[in-house]
């Protein structure tokens, strides 16, 4: 299956392998966004106009995981939590295209390299990823 990567107000890159999104994934996570923020990215299936799973990546510490679920209808998410790691002292912006958005503490409560494993994993089964423990009441 074939997947897009959307990431600032006009970037989307075709991914085909895992290979291709760890590479993209990668290189995100060293450039900056818009008002020098790290990245919020979108993984859809090709073609998709809703659901997939959004990443913040680019902060040394932290990213978000978030499953986006697309049966459920526009604007119902689930955060991505590792429930071992401690929520973040203050929130962190991210660029999501059209503005820098502040993350609570609470949606942060994620490495870069789970998010990244989400991410690979999302890809490889088309399904939530197990990795992390999602909850839409955070």
């Amino acid at each position: 299956m074939r997947y897009t990567l959307h990431w600032g107000r006009d970037n989307a890159r075709r991914i085909a392998t895992v290979a291709e999104l760890d590479g993209l994934l990668s290189f995100l996570t060293t450039v900056r966004g818009r008002d020098g923020a790290p990245h919020g990215v979108d993984l859809l299936p090709a073609g998709a106009t809703e659901g997939g799973l959004q990443l913040g990546l680019g902060h040394p510490q932290r990213a978000f995981a978030i499953w986006l679920d697309g049966a459920a209808g526009a604007g119902r998410g689930s955060y991505g939590i590792d429930d071992d790691l401690e929520a973040w002292p203050e929130p962190i912006g991210f660029d999501c295209g059209i503005e820098v958005v502040d993350f609570k503490p609470a949606w942060t409560r994620v490495t870069p390299e789970q998010a990244i494993r989400a991410a690979t994993e999302y890809m490889v089964t088309g399904a939530k990823p197990t990795c992390l423990r999602f909850d839409a009441n955070v």
